[in-house]
């Protein structure tokens, strides 16, 4: 993943239909209505001498709908002082379209630019696809074709991620401005809330791709971003039942999920299950998740913990160790990864501070 902490930002490319105004579908000019506070998110990053693109592609040019000098007149008017336009559909096969990155480098040669420390705001994994190419940071976001391209075109840019899923265009714009202003140093440990799903769900993909401790293959989970959302508020409903999210300038980098037993005779106790960024694993953060959790254990009245892990998984052991969890059993080749059987170490933590005395029979 690009190294995005504190960078010099030399432009942005923002695309057009569903990133700024309209929806998934072309929107000729005059007939492009944007969204609200979209003009003062356009004012703030001119304010701080950021050079402004438009990015976009507009098969509607080559049936005689409409030119290129009207798209970009209406961008400078919309404030976006360069707009580099596609005119051909996608069946011409042309160079430009995107997700070819030709549009952005014509403007790093033109404008002299350093791709690297530019920035691309869209809403369609073409959008995120030439960015990528190009060397740029990406955000998506999820007005427009956003959710589309998180769920059904996911798989059309299935081997990279976005930068940061932003709800609007202003989130976005509110998110470059942090990290310009204010880099985040500190890792913010929450609750997690239905408004995270995108982004949770982002976070499962990218453990799944780049970890071989998780349950799914990459590409085999089917979550989809209404399911994601639901299974939040389902836990959030449930007394005993939570996920908190380790957020790191804006994207979420950790989770840790507890879910607990749904008959009275099991409501004490719990499943948990972490999940690291690759880049992120051993600075701490499993031990700030288990910490919030800790403390937030007794108000549910949970006094037993449990979990499994891949006996190869040494790290997690280790901490899982050193909070208190202890191994109770084995289940032998429980798990096919790459082609080879992996035991799952079982393991448990017990709490007494609910005062009721074992059974013993």
């Amino acid at each position: 993943m690009t190294n995005y902490d504190n960078p010099p930002i030399q432009a942005i490319f923002i695309d057009r239909d569903g990133t700024i105004g309209g929806t998934d579908e072309i929107r000729y000019p005059g007939e492009l209505e944007l969204y609200q506070g979209v003009e003062e998110s356009i004012r703030k990053l001119s304010g701080q001498g950021i050079q402004l693109f438009g990015f976009t592609n507009q098969p509607g040019i080559t049936k005689g709908k409409s030119t290129i000098k009207a798209f970009q007149q209406e961008m400078r008017l919309f404030g976006i002082e360069h707009t580099y336009v596609c005119p051909h559909p996608a069946k011409a096969q042309c160079e430009c379209r995107k997700p070819q990155p030709t549009m952005l480098k014509q403007a790093a040669l033109e404008h002299d630019l350093n791709l690297e420390q530019c920035i691309v705001i869209g809403d369609r994994w073409s959008d995120m696809t030439a960015a990528r190419a190009a060397g740029c940071l990406c955000i998506l976001v999820l007005t427009g074709a956003g959710i589309e391209s998180l769920e059904e075109n996911r798989t059309r840019w299935e081997a990279l991620e976005a930068d940061f899923l932003a709800t609007d265009f202003n989130a976005a714009v509110q998110w470059i401005l942090q990290m310009r202003e204010k880099p985040i140093e500190d890792v913010i440990i929450r609750h997690a809330c239905a408004e995270d799903a995108p982004r949770l769900l982002e976070l499962h993909r990218a453990l799944d791709r780049e970890s071989t401790y998780m349950l799914y293959n990459p590409g085999e989970r089917k979550t989809t971003l209404g399911g994601q959302a639901r299974f939040i508020d389902q836990l959030n409903a449930t007394s005993n039942s939570s996920i908190w999210i380790a957020e790191h300038q804006g994207k979420i980098i950790g989770h840790l999920t507890v879910i607990g037993g749904t008959a009275e005779r099991i409501r004490h106790r719990a499943s948990i299950v972490i999940g690291i960024r690759q880049a992120h694993t051993g600075q701490g953060i499993g031990k700030k998740l288990i910490s919030a959790m800790e403390e937030w254990r007794p108000t549910a009245g949970i006094t037993r913990l449990e979990l499994t892990v891949m006996s190869h998984n040494f790290n997690a052991i280790a901490l899982y160790h050193k909070v208190g969890f202890k191994q109770e059993g084995l289940k032998p080749m429980s798990l096919l990864v790459n082609g080879t059987y992996v035991d799952e170490i079982i393991m448990g933590k017990l709490y007494e501070d609910n005062n009721k005395s074992s059974l013993v029979l």
